[in-house]
């Protein structure tokens, strides 16, 4: 029988601590209060690190770990494998530095999305050493949202159901998660908002967003430009200019 959620992660060394951050994920989606679940990790790591922690977390709970070593070495591509590969009916997107905020996190996100509704976003917090939350943020969606006025946050706070999950666009890496954001909001209507903190996002040196050129954001502006040039409203085109600059 299908679990009733997949947690989908997508893994790689990230510099030597990417099993390091898992540890906790992992540790924190063992002691959850709901536990018609599995975790399928898409791993890209160049070592046995990520593998060797799933088998020790399998103990607990259902893992399957995949390796994608050949895969595209982007997260837009991970994540998406990581989906690709889930069995669940709703699917939860978890960045393997991120972590659910407590035991009753995923039952909650679980109980609302089976009240109605195709997908979900949560509020979240970010920490910078794994223990202290700091900026509670509540999900927005706005016209501004698809060029990079990002004020929803990672794509962690994701939830959707697996019958209308769209994958990531692997053309992206800096806007990969407000385009599907977008995407999901003009085809589905409004999200389903939990307000209260659900998910952390750590910040660290390490995540993706530390290391987005200028060149990059100019790539993916033009890119964004053309693919939603009929659905942008003025304060929107705005917003594109706005970043544009900011990108020279």
């Amino acid at each position: 029988m299908a679990p009733a959620v997949s947690i989908c992660i997508p893994a790689y060394e990230m510099g030597g601590q990417g099993a390091y951050y898992l540890n906790l994920s992992l540790e924190i989606l063992a002691n959850q209060d709901f536990t018609d679940f599995e975790v399928v990790v898409s791993d890209q790591s160049c070592d046995n690190a990520v593998a060797n922690l799933c088998a020790k977390h399998g103990q607990d709970m259902l893992i399957r770990h995949i390796w994608n070593r050949d895969g595209k070495r982007q997260a837009s591509a991970n994540v998406n494998n990581a989906m690709s590969h889930a069995e669940g009916t709703l699917l939860k997107v978890l960045f393997q530095d991120d972590f659910l905020n407590g035991s009753s996190a995923l039952r909650q996100i679980h109980q609302a999305l089976e009240s109605g509704g195709k997908w979900l976003l949560c509020g979240s917090c970010v920490t910078h050493d794994g223990i202290t939350l700091e900026r509670p943020m509540v999900p927005r969606l706005t016209e501004k949202l698809q060029f990079g006025k990002n004020t929803v946050s990672s794509p962690s706070v994701l939830a959707v159901h697996r019958d209308c999950a769209p994958r990531f666009d692997e053309k992206l890496t800096w806007l990969m998660d407000v385009d599907l954001y977008k995407r999901l909001w003009d085809c589905h209507g409004d999200p389903v908002i939990l307000p209260d903190p659900l998910v952390v996002n750590r910040l660290h040196e390490g995540q993706v967003s530390a290391s987005v050129s200028k060149k990059l954001r100019r790539k993916e502006l033009r890119y964004m430009r053309s693919k939603f040039s009929t659905v942008t409203s003025f304060r929107g085109w705005l917003e594109y200019q706005r970043q544009r600059l900011k990108a020279l």
